[in-house]
This record gives C-alpha cells, structure tokens and sequence, in this order.
C-alpha cells in the first residue's frame, strides 16, 4: 500500500503569541505524590498521626512493627512534642538486663525502604529517660546487617523533648529497613525522619532526585499546588490552611487526606515554593474559596461568614509571604523559615471545581475584592466546575466575567475523541474576556491513543494561546500500587520512574515551543465521520447490585425481562432503526445503581444512562469511543436507587437528539456531537529565524508528510523526533510506554519530509 502524502504548509506569523507559561504541573497530593513518593523522606508514618479517618485500620503504628520480646511499646499523647503533632511511642525495655526493645519501620514497600549507596540522615524527637540508650541501624528487609551497624544516638538527660540528628553510615544501595532500638530505660519517640543525603552539598535531600530531574524535563513555567481537591478539603475540618504547613516541622498539623490516606504535611507551602524555585517555574497555589467540597454528605459547606474575614486575611497573608520583603510581618517569616528573598507570586487561583451556589459567589467575591484592592498585580484564576460544559461551568464563567476576574481554571477529563471534535474549542472564545487556565486535562487512559489525541489538542492550544494562558496535565505523579486515580502522567515505585506516552508528548512539546503562532495550512484535510447514537444494540448492566430489569418495549414492541448480577450483563438486539425504549428497573440487592447502554457496536460509538452513578448519587449520560468513556450530558443530582422500588426508565433516539425520562421526569435531552474530526494536526510557532513544527497522525495508517516553510528555499535541516505509537492500545496504567522519543536529524532540500508511522508524534525545529 502507497503511504499517503499530506502537503504541511507553514507560512509567516499571526497576530498571536505563544504564551510563556502556557505548559505546567499540577501537583496535587493524591496517588501519593508527595509522602511515599516526592518527600524524600523514606520513613512511612514517622509522625505516629495516622489513624482510621485516614484509612480503615490504620492508626499510630502503621507503618511499623516491634520485634518480639525486649520490652513493649506504647502509644502516648501526654506532654507530646506539640499540640499539633499530639501522639508519640514510647520505647519501654523488659525488666532483665540486656532487654532491648526494637522498633522497625520498612517505609512505603513491603519489601522494605530503599536506600542509596550514601549517607542518610535520621532526625527525630527524642525525650530519654534516666540511664536510657537508643541505637538506630538500617537492615536488610531479611533482618541481616547492611552498613556498618548500630549507631548511638546521642540522648540528653535534661527533661523535655530534645532534635537528635545523625548520618547512618552508607552500605549497598538494598531494599533495608530503620531499626529503632532502645535500652537501659524509658525513650520517647516521635517524628522519625530518614533522608538521603546529597553528596554536593551534604545534606539531608528534601525532594526525591530522580521525580525531580523526571519534572524538570517537562520544562514547566509554572506549578499548581496544593490541590484539587485537597485544597478545599472534605468539609470545613479538612481544609487546607496554608500556615499550618509552614514553619517547624512539630507545629504542622497533619490532616486526613481527601484522597483516603495520611498526609504528614512534612511537603507544605513553604516546599511548595522551594520546589518551584528548584524546577524554575512561577508557583500558582491555590486556596479554597471559603466552601469546602461539594462530594461531602449534605453537599459543600461554607465558612460562616462570622469567619470570612478572618480567612481573607489569611489569603491575603499567604501574597505577602511569597512577596513580601523582610520587614514586613509575612515577609518576616519566610525569611525565618530560611529564604529572605520573595518567591515571586503571580498567580493566585481561588476555588476549585466548586459549585457556583450563592455561598460560593459571596465568599469568592469577597477574596477577589480584597486580593484585586491590595495586590492589583496579581492575576487571579477563578474556577469553573468539573466538566467543560454544565451549569457550573457556565455560572463559573458567567461570574468571572462579571467580576473581571482575569482566569478561569477548566477542566477536561476527556475521550480521545472528545479532544479530536474539539480542537476548534478555544478559536470561539472571547479574545476580550477572561483568559483560560487548563487546569486539569488529561484523554483517559495511559495508551498511545490517548497520548496522540493529547498531542493534537496540544497543537491548537498553542495556537489559541492568546486565550489559553496555562495548561497543566492531572493527575501528575502515582506511585505503583497506591494509586486512587487513573490514568496518570508519572508512575513511579521506589526504584523506578516509569513515564507514559502522554508524558513523552507533554515533554516534547514543552521542548518545541516557539514565541509566536504561525499560520499553518494542510493539503489534504483528513477528516472522519462521527457515528450518530443508535438503538441498535441494548446492554443492560447493574455494577455493585443485582437489578431485574421488566417491561421492556423497543417501540412498543415487548421484549423479555431479565435479572442482572454485578459481575454481569445482558444483551438485547434491536432492529435498525429503533427510536424508544423503555423498561422498567428494580434493584434487587446491592448498593449502587444500574446503566443501559445502547449504540451500533458496528460503529466503536456508544451511550450509556448512568441511573445512580457515582456511589448512587448522580443521574448521567455518556458516550463512549473506541472504548474510551466520557460523560456528555449532567452529571445531575439523584435520591438513588432503592432496594424493591421500581424505577421506569425511557429512551428516545431521533437523530443527533438523545432524551432520557426516569420515572417520567425528564432528565437528559442531549444533542450528541456530530462534527467530523481530524485525524492528522500540525501546527507550528517561530523563535526568530527557527521554526517550530508539531505533526500528529491519529490513524492506523503510514503517512509521508512534506513540510513547506514560507522564506526557507532550497536545503534545509531540522532537529526532528518522533514518537511512534503504531498500536493505538500500546500502554497501560502502572507501566512506562513501550515506546519512547526518538531523536535525529532530517535534511530536506525546498521541503521537510517527515515519515510518520500509525499513531505517531513528531516535532522538528527547522533552521535556514
């Protein structure tokens, strides 16, 4: 077969420059992105905090374990180090001579912490009793010795709490764990840090290397953090106070993380800050807009409005702790907690995915006002709900350009098929508006599908960039075997960083950005054709409950009634054509609610009613491609689905035109999304005399691809890469890509050719 040839015309700039900061990180503590993963902190609950609210059976010797025999341990909160930090163990050796009680903590992995072939610095709070030792010691996993032994640690006989640091001497890079042991008396103990230490510098690492260096090659302008979720919190209790992150590390108060585990807040605003010094880019935290999350029971609560003020002040304290110089309050502590100079604050995002109720629309008014009076410079980014589309999604907007507020924070989990139709999105935005802020987007899943349709959005963002100001991937970071979220940019395990194909497209293009857009133009346009939803196929599905599913009618015509199990599903034919159907549900066990889903399997195309989805809480409609999921219509909120009360349910199919009835209230009346979609992009930006080009083929087929440069005449050479998926479904939650960036250099002679395999990206910078 002859490999189809696509003429790439580049021709001079456009009126548009590529935004300096338009591809960063968000960084949230989810997936245990920082304890367990970026703290380079390798001890597992140090603090002795954990407890059932983080997790299930969790509680303040997670983590640990005590080696039989020698003596007991005990869990303590009377006189702790702090207020914030209330629960410590206490070593207590048996009554013989030579009783030694050990305390073993393996961090993160079962088969034990690992440690490098350095130096690594333990710092605890120790409180000694009379005649007291302590010893510290790594081992391997197995108990054998690893290093040089047993090292004393140095124990004050004053009364009270005392710092006690010391370098375990290096042995092997192993798997190991950190032996506690104590003797001769009674030792408190409580935050037990374990850190590498840097050979350049000689001391303690306060980020993990290789995930440092693995963000850096990502070129990010910019840095969102805390949160997400995180940052609003589950309920007003859980809401992320940024200064009782900071200071020492006795005085930060751990917290129940939204996410199902512990954060130890040893990775607070302050190493934010750091971090994005570190990695080169302008911070963008963001704080709660005085509601906390709308997923809580009872829906989002808001801080009293007794409180308010109180809480403006804390944000507007947080600007002069990252700008402010040394003589002013904030200023003063930042300089306290050992950086006088001011991190540079330009952003400040207020809310996150937030119901825009009356409660949201009073307090984030009243934060944008105070932030606008007192730092005018500052660029706000105001927050949009969870979906690009819905009615928080249109209030969100709505106020922001009331309010002039400068940024809109949109997120996109998406379909690859969803980036593909929308590639066009942000060519319709009010270029007097407010600007728009990406913040969370990402196609799915960890395949090279969704990578390369990823690419493709990428390249009309960057043309859109005089509205699209900042983008960020999300989730960012998972650690292997604690993940609550898929898929992910970077999967890590203690050893290893396994990057996906959708990290190799975020880095390559971070790496081939210009200052201005080009005009870019292709001969031929592939298009494809979107199928249109069909009654032509009827599953029926029922995922944590057994639902008998009666009366059903494709229509009118009465089909029969079936029960569906949680593991199961059934199937019911239609003829082509069909436009109603209706049944009637009743759960006959279970939790959760039940989905019918419909389509033409012929066409890769359908859709699904979600009746009690999302832990029985949501009524939603969704179509699927290739595969790949993604809501289209609500989500709205729902009773649930109840053991032995029936439910009817109604769906009618007319073209384009989806409606759904439940119990005869009209709930979805949908009008699917029929534009054809591309399924070759370029695009390309100019840095003074180079040029900058993006390819993307989102096809099976082989493509040979000529690039025309107006003003380039006769040869010319590119430092070109590519990324070749070729299989559309390569790659996978967990695993690094099967594939990666393959550098060179392509000589052309009046054009670039460039050969682009099935789903593949490919990136040159071409020079006269």
């Amino acid at each position: 077969m002859t490999d189809q040839v696509i003429d790439v015309h580049v021709g001079g700039p456009t009126s548009r420059r590529v935004s300096p900061d338009l591809w960063g990180l968000f960084l949230e503590d989810i997936n245990y992105s920082l304890d367990g993963g970026l703290n380079a902190d390798l001890v597992r609950n140090g603090d002795f905090e954990a407890t059932p609210a983080d997790h299930p059976g969790w509680g303040p010797l997670t983590g640990w374990t005590v080696e039989p025999g020698g003596g007991a341990v005990q869990v303590r909160s009377a006189e702790p180090v702090s207020s914030a930090n209330a629960t410590y163990v206490r070593l207590v050796p048996g009554g013989s001579a030579g009783d030694v009680v050990r305390l073993v903590n393996g961090g993160y992995d079962e088969a034990g912490m690992l440690v490098r072939a350095v130096p690594h610095r333990l710092r605890l709070a120790v409180r000694a009793g009379a005649g007291a030792r302590l010893t510290a010691e790594l081992r391997h996993a197995d108990g054998s010795g690893l290093g040089a032994g047993p090292v004393d640690l140095p124990l004050d006989p004053a009364p009270g709490w005392t710092w006690i640091e010391a370098d375990l001497p290096p042995g092997s890079a192993a798997h190991a764990v950190l032996v506690l042991a104590a003797a001769g008396g009674v030792v408190d103990v409580d935050l037990v840090e374990l850190r590498p230490v840097d050979p350049a510098t000689g001391e303690p690492e306060l980020f993990r290397r290789d995930l440092v260096e693995a963000l850096r090659a990502l070129r990010p302008a910019f840095v969102r953090f805390p949160g997400g979720c995180v940052a609003h919190g589950y309920g007003l209790d859980n809401m992320y106070h940024w200064k009782a992150t900071t200071g020492p590390r006795a005085e930060r108060r751990p917290m129940t993380n939204v996410w199902g585990y512990h954060q130890s807040m040893a990775i607070g605003y302050h190493e934010y800050f750091l971090l994005c010094e570190e990695l080169g880019a302008t911070p963008l935290p963001v704080v709660a807009a005085g509601v906390c999350c709308q997923n809580v029971p009872g829906g989002p609560q808001a801080i009293p409005a007794e409180r308010m003020p109180q809480y403006v002040q804390d944000v507007l304290d947080l600007v002069e702790y990252a700008n402010g110089d040394v003589t002013t309050r904030w200023g003063a502590v930042r300089a306290a907690n050992g950086h006088p100079e001011p991190f540079g604050l330009r952003y400040l995002g207020i809310g996150n995915e937030d119901v825009i109720s009356d409660d949201f629309v009073e307090r984030f008014t009243a934060l944008w006002a105070a932030v606008r009076a007192e730092y005018p410079g500052l660029a706000v980014v105001g927050t949009a709900g969870p979906n690009p589309f819905g009615q928080d999604f249109e209030a969100g907007w709505e106020l922001a350009r009331d309010l002039r507020v400068p940024l809109v924070d949109e997120h996109a989990y998406r379909s690859p098929r969803w980036f593909l139709q929308n590639l066009d999105r942000y060519e319709h935005y009010d270029r007097s508006g407010p600007g728009v802020y990406l913040g969370e987007w990402a196609a799915r899943t960890s395949t090279a599908r969704s990578a390369v349709a990823e690419a493709a959005f990428m390249v009309a963002v960057e043309r859109s960039s005089d509205v699209v100001r900042l983008a960020s991937y999300a989730p960012l970071l998972a650690r292997v075997g604690s993940t609550q979220w898929t898929p992910d940019l970077l999967y890590f395990t203690s050893d290893e960083v396994r990057p996906t194909f959708s990290y190799h497209v975020q880095r390559m293009l971070a790496e081939n950005r210009g200052e201005t857009v080009l005009d870019v133009r292709v001969d031929p346009v592939a298009l494809r054709s979107q199928p249109a939803p069909a009654l032509r196929q009827v599953r029926f599905r029922s995922p944590g409950s057994t639902t008998e599913f009666r009366d059903v009618t494709l229509d009118g015509v009465p089909q029969p009634g079936v029960v569906v199990g949680p593991e199961g599903d059934a199937l019911l034919d239609a003829p082509a054509g069909t436009r109603h159907l209706e049944l009637t549900a009743q759960r006959l066990d279970g939790e959760e609610g039940f989905a019918v889903e419909f389509g033409d399997p012929t066409t890769g195309t359908l859709h699904t009613v979600h009746v009690g989805g999302w832990r029985n809480r949501l009524l939603v409609l969704s179509r699927t491609d290739d595969g790949i999921d993604s809501d289209v219509d609500g989500p709205f909120s729902f009773d649930g689905v109840t053991t032995a009360v029936p439910l009817t349910v109604r769906v009618e199919v007319d073209g384009a035109r989806i409606r759904t009835w439940v119990d005869g209230r009209l709930v979805h009346d949908h009008e699917d999304d029929q534009r054809p979609w591309p399924d070759f992009v370029a695009g390309a930006t100019g840095a003074g005399s180079a040029r900058h080009v993006t390819v993307v083929n989102a096809s099976d087929e082989h493509r040979q691809v000529r690039v025309h440069i107006e003003g380039m005449i006769g040869p010319m050479t590119a430092a070109a890469t590519l990324l070749a998926g070729s299989d559309p479904e390569a790659g996978a939650p967990f695993e690094s890509a099967p594939g990666a960036p393959e550098p060179g250099t392509v000589h052309g002679d009046g054009h670039l050719p460039l050969t682009l395999p099935p789903w593949s990206v490919a990136t040159a910078r071409v020079t006269p």
